[in-house]
């Protein structure tokens, strides 16, 4: 008994066999160096080197020393993108028509797209404002669409100008809108305006089919001629309807998606082209208030 108490007690290493003292060698070396792994991590990540995030494949690091630029947001134009139509036939200077009813609520909704892309292209491509060739909103109508027209034709310089007043403009009582406020403030000279005013309804017969009611389509909206022909070969329906280059073009009503569409229709796009404009719609109606990101092309109209 006194000798099995006098034993020396062995070591782990003089227990094992050689073949487990191998193993256990193993182990330990790689439990030494995960931890030492783990640890030389953890104090990158604290330091902030090294950022940790998840992907589709698995766990990825990111060092922070990348292009910042790359790390940056896109802007709205971009992230929104819808591409413009492929139907669109080039050529060298587009020509670009926007059919609307000047109380249509999405036809306004639409000009207020078009008229930031009509600033940037204007001196590039063929651009312009046109009328449906009936009106759903009365009287009120029938005569915006003639002043505008007029001052599209006569006054170019002032246009863009007016149009942006008069989507602000509101209506008087909900019946008229405030016109006569944006042809004081943007200069338009009244005396040509209602000069031409009166040519174009004796031309095209505007008051004449209003007062006929024998002529009104359906029984219900007056005919208005200005341009019934373009109406007819592009076979416009309704408010709003874009054409360019000849064809109806189905976009989304933002400026940018515009853009992109009549640029679509170049055959070498300007460097007016490669510059972004605001991507979100705007409210229906008069007003200048923005509904958000661009939905998509499937918009309401004026129409019968």
């Amino acid at each position: 008994m006194s000798d099995i108490m006098s034993e020396p007690k062995k070591s782990l290493l003089e227990v094992l066999d050689p073949k487990g003292a191998l193993i256990v060698g193993l182990v330990g070396g790689v439990l030494c160096l995960g931890t030492l792994g783990f640890i030389i991590l953890g104090t990158l990540v604290l330091q902030g080197k090294v950022s940790v995030g998840s992907s589709k494949e698995g766990l990825a690091t990111t060092a922070t020393n990348q292009n910042p630029t790359q790390a940056q947001p896109q802007p709205a134009a971009a992230q929104n993108q819808t591409p413009p139509p492929a139907n669109i036939p080039k050529t060298a200077k587009p020509k670009v028509e926007l059919f609307v009813m000047a109380y249509c609520p999405y036809g306004l909704q639409m000009e207020k797209a078009f008229v930031p892309a009509l600033d940037l292209l204007k001196d590039k491509a063929d651009m312009s404002v046109k009328f449906v060739n009936y009106a759903m909103h009365g009287k009120k109508e029938v005569d915006e669409n003639t002043r505008q027209y007029c001052i599209e034709k006569e006054q170019p310089s002032k246009y863009s100008s007016y149009l942006k007043c008069y989507f602000g403009a509101g209506q008087n009582n909900g019946e008229e809108a405030n016109y006569k406020s944006c042809l004081t403030a943007v200069g338009v000279n009244e005396s040509s305006l209602n000069s031409c005013v009166s040519g174009a309804d004796k031309q095209f017969g505007i008051s004449a089919k209003y007062n006929d009611q024998a002529s009104w389509l359906s029984g219900r909206y007056p005919q208005y001629l200005i341009h019934d022909s373009e109406n007819t070969k592009y076979g416009v329906q309704g408010s709003p309807t874009l054409v360019i280059n000849g064809v109806q073009a189905q976009v989304a009503r933002t400026p940018e998606a515009i853009k992109e569409a009549i640029c679509a229709g170049f055959i070498n796009p300007p460097s007016e082209c490669s510059q972004p404009l605001n991507n979100n719609s705007f409210q229906a109606g008069f007003g200048l208030a923005q509904a958000g990101a661009a939905g998509g092309a499937a918009n309401p109209g004026c129409g019968t």
